[in-house]
């Protein structure tokens, strides 16, 4: 097994899933689907990457693996609930993760903070629950980045996506950006990785794409299948 593969596998199954509490996913870091937790360490590899901002921590399972798995990197994560704030912050205290910040904050105005400090961020977006859909203004936000959205429609059956006010976590997203990426890539739910998933529940998709950086690795990556984002013509 690769050093990079076994040290993602020891870091997440020693997460605790506080996220049981709430989640139909049972919680976990990344839902606990450990092939986006390998997507990620290679995206974080192939980019370079020098920061790491999730948004939406609720208790911290995906924040808690983050801060453990990449000590040397600065992670920022937020929510824009106090208590879930304070609970994340103690859980990275009590285990002594030192290179995480969060903050009780609206995420658009962090994702543009993070994403204008640093050369090449890697980018979750995760904050979206009950009514609050903040993905269009995150989205719009970022100066540049690699960028993956969360419970995105990937198009196949098996893995969920959200729907707000009627309208799915899809490649809509991109679109209505003020300057939408020409393409986007998802997962293949049929690819080979070098770990299996245990998630046997609620598995979501994800929507990855890159601004201001070489797409060239997302094309170039055996797990991801790249779309051409075609704008339809406005009425």
């Amino acid at each position: 097994m690769e050093e990079s593969v076994r040290a993602t596998f020891e870091v997440f199954y020693q997460v605790e899933r506080a996220g049981a509490v709430r989640l139909s996913d049972g919680g976990g870091p990344f839902g606990f689907d450990i092939t986006r937790a390998l997507l990620v360490d290679d995206l974080l590899q192939v980019y370079r990457c020098d920061a790491v901002l999730e948004t939406g921590c609720f208790l911290g399972d995906t924040t808690r693996y983050l801060a453990a798995r990449y000590p040397d990197l600065p992670v920022y994560s937020c929510d824009i609930v106090p208590e879930h704030v304070e609970f994340t912050r103690r859980r990275l205290a009590a285990a002594g993760c030192q290179n995480a910040l969060v903050s009780c904050s609206d995420s658009p105005a962090l994702v543009e903070t993070i994403s204008q400090l640093y050369e090449r961020p890697l980018i979750y977006l995760d904050a979206h629950w009950e009514d609050r859909w903040p993905l269009d203004a995150e989205l719009a936000a970022i100066a540049r980045g690699v960028v993956l959205v969360d419970d995105f429609d990937i198009g196949h059956a098996r893995f969920s996506f959200d729907i707000y006010g009627g309208r799915p976590c899809d490649r809509s997203a991109f679109a209505v950006m003020p300057s939408p990426p020409a393409r986007y890539w998802t997962p293949d739910p049929d690819a080979s990785w070098p770990l299996p998933c245990l998630q046997v529940g609620r598995r979501g998709g994800t929507g990855i794409t890159v601004i201001g950086l070489d797409a060239g690795p997302l094309d170039r990556h055996p797990a991801l299948t790249g779309h051409d984002l075609v704008l339809e013509a406005s009425a």
